[in-house]
């Protein structure tokens, strides 16, 4: 089942679509296809493009089995969030934190191309990443953006072969137009695979699992709302 709702802030609109189903690319380990009936796919575009996964646990041996392959889903350099159980739900918030479960922020799925430049697509939404935006330890952003890249079109250029300051998309998609002033109006696009954790202390408790080796942890749960 299906469900859409599009946000809107002043002039800007946010989409956001919710499954009551994992809906994480089959690539992901084998040991995941038994959740997905039990687990929640939402879509976001929100000016942040990305999808969130949602799995929830009946008891803690589930967890604890699992646990071991949900980890292999975390990019390097990637944090693990820690969240408490907070009753009742809070209107206004994208996410309900009412049970336990291992919510999974990754990219967009299925992957989509974004902007076509000559008939040749631009960058991908989806692995695998180009090095240019790692680290130098070779890291990935949290996000990424899709920007317009040489070689340039001599389309573009004035009789002279001079370049314009700034270039957009033509709204057909196709070709670069030149622009009198910087506008940008893309998105980003989440590169960086994080899990985060609703911990309750008995389905998903801490002391019965190992957290990664050198795994920046941002606890929120002692948070003053």
């Amino acid at each position: 089942m299906a469900c859409v709702f599009v946000l809107s802030f002043g002039l800007c609109f946010a989409l956001i679509g919710g499954y009551n189903v994992g809906r994480w690319p089959n690539s992901w380990p084998k040991e995941l296809e038994l959740y997905r009936k039990q687990a929640k796919t939402i879509e976001i575009a929100a000016g942040n493009q990305e999808n969130v996964y949602e799995i929830r646990f009946e008891n803690r041996e589930e967890f604890e089995k699992l646990w071991p392959t949900i980890l292999k889903l975390k990019d390097k350099g990637a944090p693990l969030r820690l969240c408490k159980i907070e009753k009742p739900f809070k209107e206004g918030r994208l996410f309900n934190n009412e049970k336990p479960l291992v919510r999974i922020f990754s990219y967009v799925c299925p992957a989509w191309p974004v902007h076509r430049a000559g008939g040749k697509e631009l960058r991908p939404t989806a692995p695998p990443w180009p090095d240019s935006i790692k680290s130098l330890t070779g890291e990935l952003p949290q996000y990424m953006e899709l920007r317009p890249a040489p070689p340039w079109p001599d389309s573009i250029k004035s009789p002279t072969g001079e370049l314009p300051e700034y270039v957009t998309i033509s709204q057909d998609g196709n070709t670069w137009v030149p622009v009198e002033e910087k506008k940008f109006a893309g998105f980003m696009y989440r590169a960086r695979t994080e899990i985060e954790l609703v911990v309750d202390g008995t389905i998903i408790d801490l002391n019965h699992v190992p957290l990664p080796a050198g795994t920046p942890i941002i606890d929120k749960r002692f948070e003053k709302k």
